[in-house]
């Protein structure tokens, strides 16, 4: 699906009708959180300071059903994911999940991300079953441990014998990363090795890392996906999270019986920060370290790209002028 950018991502006030068709038109990609129990404490991840494992929070199943009601009634092919900063195999209540989303969403692109660490045939079985498309497992190492070849290659390989099927190695970088694709029918599976101390980001300064960004790059993600924490409150991008107390001032909306994900959508907050991130120019925190989803910058890019923008009035904005648009409502 290709992102047509329309005046009306940047209104305010729309019509119910004019932000279902908005939303129909534009996102891809509706990122959920079932609950929010992670088994792990990664040094690149927030979960490193917040307590995600003494207690596990559920998405109501009345919202879950809701958001998946509003789904389908605008006939959603786009894809649908579980993790947040969650492990979403940590509790079975997954599979019932999954299924539910295929039975109102047949044509919807089901996959989530895991750590692996709860994974074995049976269960990667039981998840193509129940209707998922697609299973990215993360290969990770211990908490403190940091990135060697040798040792996420025996990662990797103890990971995959677990499982026992035939594989593919899809990307071998060393020092950087590894892929592979499971030879498995019916669901698409990969095993990927990341260094962190290379790719991590300060997930919207909230981590801290050694390779900062200058981010002037536009930022796509506020027109094309919708991020929704378990209890029904929603952020504009994937390393922002409404638990960590910095990021508190960038909550778009909470979801609730008279408040859709096309309300919010279409809602004055997020017009804000697409407003803010479309031009190439500076940014201001928390994206001015940001280097996730950044278009690379040549001029035929930005000959495009801030052509759009002057054809609806938004010019680059200096770094205070930024966090005006995005911060505090």
């Amino acid at each position: 699906m290709e992102l047509t950018i329309a005046a009306e991502h940047f209104a305010a006030g729309l019509s119910p009708e004019a932000a279902r068709l908005l939303f129909k038109q534009s996102v891809r990609k509706v990122e959920l959180e079932p609950f929010t129990y992670c088994n792990r404490v990664c040094w690149f991840c927030g979960n490193a300071r917040i307590d995600r494992r003494s207690a596990n929070r559920y998405m109501d199943p009345g919202l879950y059903r809701r958001i998946l009601s509003d789904l389908r009634a605008i006939d959603y092919r786009g894809a649908v994911t579980y993790c947040r900063y969650n492990e979403p195999l940590a509790d079975r209540i997954i599979l019932t999940r999954i299924a539910e989303a295929r039975a109102m969403l047949p044509d919807a692109f089901l996959y989530t991300h895991t750590n692996g660490d709860y994974l074995d045939r049976g269960l990667l079985d039981e998840l193509r079953d129940a209707g998922l498309n697609m299973l990215r497992v993360q290969v990770y190492l211990g908490p403190r441990q940091r990135f060697s070849d040798a040792a996420m290659l025996k990662r990797l390989h103890r990971r995959l014998a677990d499982l026992g099927l035939a594989f593919d190695f899809t990307d071998n970088s060393p020092g950087m990363r590894y892929e592979v694709r499971l030879r498995y029918e019916g669901m698409e599976v990969t095993f990927e090795g990341w260094n962190y101390d290379e790719h991590a980001g300060d997930r919207a300064q909230s981590v801290p890392v050694s390779r900062v960004t200058e981010r002037t790059s536009p930022c796509l993600l506020p027109f094309t996906d919708i991020y929704v924490d378990h209890d029904g409150t929603m952020v504009p991008c994937c390393n922002i999270r409404s638990d960590e107390p910095t990021h508190r001032p960038y909550v778009v909306g909470k979801l609730s019986d008279e408040t859709s994900i096309f309300d919010v959508y279409a809602g004055q907050r997020l017009a804000a920060w697409r407003q803010a991130l479309l031009p190439y120019g500076e940014k201001a925190k928390p994206c001015n370290t940001c280097g996730h989803a950044a278009l690379p910058d040549t001029p035929e890019n930005r000959q495009v790209v801030n052509g759009i923008a002057r054809e609806f009035g938004i010019a680059p904005l200096d770094e205070g002028a930024v966090c005006d648009a995005i911060g505090p409502a």
